[in-house]
């Protein structure tokens, strides 16, 4: 019962640092954070509402979690919210993956750490908040 009050804590904790709702189970975290985006096609503008998954599970005794987020950026917004990732005060674990899929229009930025959730997410805001 105290992991499960623990990820209650933290469940709301990283929904704070995020501005998002969240979903929690006995074992898992799931935020969902929507985010507006202009895309321009031709000669016309599109206004879209992106979904970003982020979550974090098997919470560990130290504190930390695995953490995934797909992040959904323009193109030209890949460069300064990874640019803002790097240079956060908290630094990047060891175990941080990334990897993208995209298209002419919109990129998936998949992001995988162990680490503190609130790490992660504060992270993850500071960088969102770089290319608002």
């Amino acid at each position: 019962m105290k992991i499960k009050h623990t990820i209650m804590d933290l469940a709301q904790q990283v929904g704070n640092l995020l501005e998002a709702e969240t979903d929690t189970t006995d074992m898992e975290c799931l935020i969902k954070k929507n985010r507006t985006v202009a895309i321009q096609l031709h000669n016309k503008r599109f206004d879209c509402t992106l979904e970003h998954d982020i979550s974090f599970r098997n919470l560990k005794a130290d504190g930390s979690a695995l953490n995934e987020a797909d992040i959904y950026l323009l193109p030209e917004e890949v460069a300064p919210f990874t640019e803002a990732l790097q240079r956060h005060p908290i630094a990047l674990p060891t175990e941080f993956e990334q990897s993208i899929d995209s298209n002419p229009n919109i990129v998936c930025l998949r992001l995988s750490a162990e680490e503190p959730p609130e790490n992660f997410a504060a992270r993850l805001a500071s960088a969102l908040r770089e290319i608002d």
